[in-house]
């Protein structure tokens, strides 16, 4: 399979594939950097909420279209069933990506997230922080299937770090859950447990993507 799929990735009948895939990615990347860029803001103007919310919409949106455009357009590439299923695989994940994230987008707009303390806040923007870089990591990585398999390997490495980096924050900012002691309905207590499980959840799917690309690079090596 390695010298096929390294024939598809350099073939220039799939350019259009590709350039779907590095969109793909900048679409799914910007959607995880305004989630970030809403919790640093929220705290301070409530009122932009909605405004975030909507940007992150329109770039899960745009993502979607672009992996169904995907989907259609290697359903036409002469490629073998399992060539095309780990490049499908690959897309779906990286989708997942962007649909959490608009997800915990979602929920911050119902929450009272201005009201949380400090340090909760804080810790919820460095997941959100983590997650960033994590996802334009993983962009590295995917890139690099087509360039350097090894590299991609090593980009994916990075991606696994930064995930059980996330963990940890993960770990920090349930504990700031737990002692939390504020006025606050039973409803919104649960959503606020949501929101930082999809914030988690997002780092998830970059992990799940990146084991993907791993899958992928060991075969074309």
């Amino acid at each position: 399979m390695s010298e096929r799929i390294l024939r598809w990735f350099g073939d220039r009948r799939n350019e259009t594939v590709l350039e779907m895939t590095h969109r793909h990615l900048e679409y799914t990347t910007e959607a995880v950097r305004q989630l970030y860029e809403m919790v640093r803001s929220v705290g301070e103007s409530p009122d932009d909420k909605k405004r975030f919310y909507e940007t992150i919409s329109q770039h899960e949106m745009h993502a979607d279209q672009i992996r169904r455009e995907m989907v259609t357009e290697l359903s036409k590439r002469e490629l073998y069933p399992s060539e095309r299923g780990d490049l499908m695989e690959l897309v779906r994940a990286v989708d997942w990506i962007a649909d959490w994230a608009r997800e915990a987008g979602r929920i911050l707009v119902i929450i009272p997230f201005h009201i949380l303390p400090t340090e909760f806040k804080g810790a919820i923007e460095d997941m959100c922080r983590e997650n960033y870089s994590c996802v334009r990591v993983l962009a590295k990585c995917i890139h690099e299937l087509s360039n350097d398999p090894k590299k991609a390997l090593d980009f994916a490495d990075q991606v696994e770090l930064f995930e059980q980096n996330l963990d940890d924050l993960y770990g920090k900012a349930r504990n700031h859950f737990v002692e939390l002691d504020i006025d606050m309905t039973r409803g919104a207590m649960i959503l606020l447990n949501e929101f930082i499980k999809s914030i988690e959840t997002v780092s998830d799917w970059c992990e799940n993507t990146a084991d993907v690309a791993r899958a992928i690079a060991i075969r074309v090596i």
